[in-house]
């Protein structure tokens, strides 16, 4: 089965521990679980390849810009990577190139949770690296979406507010706002 890049990347640097039996494998698996279920909490999200990369990028996002590098935190975010890679090397690609506001259903209801949290313009731009970052997956509803429960499944890791985090899902939301309006 085809995966995209950022998945290809994952799958080599991990290689080692996605063997059964190893622990690490058994915390993927328990992680990979977990965010399955996140996923089946939004049914009108679809769950394909590009929203599991979304998310991956909102989780990498808030690894590296909002947790302390060499951290505990940091260091035990690891195996959340293994989970999103063991969940979308069995799902498919969205191959529908129309299917740009999939999962805008999910986008509305978290802008309006948000209601009209502002976000800096630093933060629009950051998720907007981060999906430059993995050039094969389209930015859209869905993998925008994706992207805003990765950010969220970071939570437990961030210590402080949750300021931050939330304007970033602003600036997801933001983004979503801004693709073409095509059914």
């Amino acid at each position: 089965m085809q995966v995209r890049s950022c998945f290809a990347g994952l799958a080599r640097a991990l290689q080692g521990h996605l063997v059964k039996g190893c622990e690490l494998r058994d915390l993927f698996e328990y992680h990979r679980g977990r965010i399955e279920a996140v996923f089946a909490s939004q049914p009108d999200l679809p769950l394909h390849q590009d929203t599991v990369a979304g998310f991956v990028q909102g989780f990498v996002v808030i690894a590296t810009y909002f947790v302390p590098d060499d951290s505990v935190e940091q260091q035990s975010m690891f195996p959340a990577l293994g989970g999103a890679l063991l969940l979308a090397q069995d799902l498919p690609i969205d191959t529908s190139p129309t299917n740009i506001t999939a999962g805008r259903g999910f986008i509305e209801r978290t802008a309006l949770v948000l209601d009209g949290s502002g976000h800096p313009s630093g933060l629009y731009e950051l998720v907007q690296r981060a999906f430059t970052l993995v050039p094969d997956v389209p930015m859209s509803c869905a993998s925008l979406g994706g992207f805003c429960l990765g950010v969220l499944y970071a939570t437990p890791y961030l210590s402080g507010s949750a300021v931050d985090q939330m304007a970033l899902i602003s600036a997801a939301c933001q983004h979503a706002h801004d693709l073409p309006q095509r059914p």
